[in-house]
């Protein structure tokens, strides 16, 4: 299955991912963690509110940012990228048309996430704001992908680090990041009690969590020139006589 028409950026034939994540979200442990990104993503939608939005990725998602009336709405999953037969090298959009953009763990779907990003940055509009949900690979669920080889563990984690520098390279700035699930879900009275532990929470589970989240926004240069300020203290001498 093809996601850009080059060798660089595919999806292989024996690709599973996305038969490993709907598997996982159906099982108690994605139920728990989808439920707890839904309501985070409630608390944050200021930050991605606009008129244009694109959702790439794990369907997951995509039922909240559907509820936006106000603009339009396309959506990208992989039964889309699946079926397609004939997707070119670039996303079938104009240049700066989309001022949010989801990738619901759209990264993980294909060989080379930067060529992704690049060309989200085409169609990314000049104050676009990204939002992208995934597995963090500086994680102790990281550990457990050691040991076992269900979902999520043989699905791709990446690294929020290199992430945010291809972000930044891109000139976009983060302007929220977090994430969830410090501990693999170990059951809902345990998972329960774990989460109600200030100190993990505020100094180690917003960074080192399973599931990650992070928006980013295009940084805009300003066209509007700066006027020349003379210094004030200035002397005026009179020009010389021409003697000739």
């Amino acid at each position: 299955m093809v996601l850009f028409n080059t060798i660089e950026m595919i999806l292989q034939e024996n690709n599973t991912t996305k038969t490993q994540l709907k598997k996982w979200y159906k099982n108690p442990a994605g139920q728990h963690y989808k439920k707890i990104i839904l309501n985070e993503l409630e608390s944050i939608k200021d930050l991605y509110q606009g008129r244009h939005t694109l959702f790439c990725g794990s369907t997951e998602y995509k039922k909240l940012f559907q509820k936006n009336k106000s603009g339009t709405f396309f959506s990208i999953d992989e039964d889309v990228l699946i079926s397609s037969a004939n997707l070119s090298k670039n996303l079938p959009f104009e240049d700066n048309s989309h001022d949010v953009i989801v990738l619901s763990h759209g990264l993980e779907y294909t060989e080379n996430p930067y060529l992704l990003m690049r060309e989200i940055d085409r169609i990314a509009t000049d104050d676009a704001t990204i939002i992208v949900i995934g597995f963090n690979k500086y994680s102790l669920w990281s550990l457990v992908k050691i040991f076992s080889s269900k979902p999520p563990w043989n699905i791709r984690f990446l690294s929020p680090y290199i992430i945010k520098e291809w972000f930044k390279i891109l000139e976009y700035k983060t302007n929220y990041q977090k994430t969830f699930g410090l501990m693999p879900y170990l059951g809902k009275n345990i998972t329960s009690f774990l989460s109600h532990i200030s100190f993990f929470h505020k100094i180690i589970r917003n960074q080192f969590g399973g599931l990650a989240m992070f928006t980013y926004r295009k940084r805009v240069i300003p066209l509007t020139p700066h006027k020349i300020v003379f210094n004030k203290n200035y002397k005026v001498s009179n020009l010389a006589k021409n003697n000739v």
